[in-house]
């Protein structure tokens, strides 16, 4: 499964805000368009850092990578290949 498919699927399904996965848009903005609040992207944050095996740091927690469903899935893209470089 895409990172994309399954953070939609995550935010249809365990946030619980009436979305349906049409609405939820690789590009769609997430907390201007109230798709995601504060609280769910605690909650999207813990969900990134136990699936995805990833860690999280305060510095990383702007708004640019928790903007889109596209930017979330670069940002855990990239964090990937970073761990990865390290791990080589």
């Amino acid at each position: 499964m895409r990172i994309e498919d399954r953070l939609r699927t995550f935010i249809v399904d365990e946030l619980r805000n009436g979305w349906v996965p049409e609405e939820v848009t690789d590009d769609r903005h997430l907390i201007q368009s109230g798709i995601v609040d504060s609280l769910g992207i605690f909650e999207l944050i813990a969900m990134l850092e136990h699936e995805f095996r990833i860690e999280v740091r305060d510095d990383e927690l702007v708004l640019d990578h928790f903007e889109t469903v596209s930017a979330i899935a670069d940002f855990v893209r990239s964090k990937q290949a970073t761990a990865l470089s390290r791990s080589s």
